[in-house]
């Protein structure tokens, strides 16, 4: 992989929303319950801090006895009540986007806000501008070799070279060359400038459907998570809108996002080609934020009205 490292809990949460490294967003194949410590780790750790080691065991027993002792007495009081068995571990850890939006404030802290990034439009350019996310949205990367790819390129990141294997989305090209009749493109990843941008120019070689490409350093990091503030793009937002397969990278502007399942495989997947009927009658929208909100009605899903 790309060689950071992560406490495994927070590897879980991570890569069980994005398969991907939460610091560069390479793509890994890495399932963090199967992680383990190196044996030069383990040696280490023993020789040069045995008592921290041995106080950590003692505290990791002390804890698994307690959490075994709970559960226990939790399903004895399930079973009391005749009712269902309580949830999984790992269903009560798993990330919910819409919740995480309803915990952001209205507008990113003044202390993270990224200046603009794009030229103002030109006089031809069309009225409104349509933001795409990249990776599980447009395509699918990977670092391990995949059984079908479309695009296979080389990247050097951190002084380590790497094959990246790409698959496009189903209809992804046709689905470009609509879109870039009616909008302004604009590519937002949150992946590393490195690998997108170079990606990008293989698809896209001549810029005929893509206008402009952002990247991670302007996102704004909040809990982990890279998030789009769609003010740094220098639009005006009611003639701007966003397709992103993670819906908190929109929660700042959560009327502009229009949520796409995460693709990664099925080749018999639709969901470009679902989007282009609403996408046409919004390219001549005065404002498209209402037309986003009736339509997909997140608000319901982060405020329950």
């Amino acid at each position: 992989g790309c060689g950071h490292t992560f406490c495994q809990s927070c590897l879980a949460r991570a890569v069980a929303a994005r398969p991907e490294c939460p610091l560069c967003r390479l793509p890994t194949a890495l399932d963090p319950r199967r992680a383990k410590v190196t044996v030069a780790l383990s040696n280490a750790v023993e020789k040069y801090f045995p008592t921290l080691l041995a106080a950590r065991k003692e505290a990791a027993a002390a804890a698994a006895a307690a959490a075994a002792q709970a559960a226990a007495e939790a399903s004895q009081q399930q079973q009391q009540r005749g009712s269902a068995q309580p949830r999984a571990p790992e269903e009560t850890d798993e990330f919910d986007p819409y919740t995480f939006i309803r915990s952001l404030p209205p507008r990113p802290p003044a202390a993270v806000v990224r200046p603009v990034c794009l030229p103002k439009k030109t006089r031809g350019t069309h009225p409104v501008s349509l933001v795409l996310d990249l990776d599980e949205t447009l395509l699918h990367s990977s670092i391990v070799p995949l059984p079908t790819y479309d695009i296979v390129f080389p990247v050097h990141f951190n002084q380590v070279n790497y094959q990246v294997y790409v698959r496009k989305r189903p209809h992804m090209d046709y689905f470009m060359a609509r879109v870039s009749q009616w909008f302004e493109i604009i590519v937002f990843t949150a992946s590393q400038k490195v690998y997108a941008d170079k990606l990008l120019s293989i698809i896209d070689p001549q810029r005929k459907w893509i206008k402009h490409r952002v990247f991670r350093g302007s996102c704004v990091l909040v809990d982990g998570n890279y998030l789009k503030d769609l003010t740094v793009l220098g639009r005006d937002l009611a003639k701007t809108a966003i397709v992103d397969n993670s819906p908190q990278a929109f929660g700042f502007q959560l009327d502009n996002g229009i949520p796409i399942e995460s693709w990664f495989d099925d080749p018999a997947d639709t969901e470009l080609l679902k989007l282009l009927p609403f996408l046409e009658r919004m390219k001549d929208a005065d404002d498209v934020r209402p037309l986003i909100r009736e339509h997909f009605q997140l608000h319901k899903l982060v405020h329950g009205s």
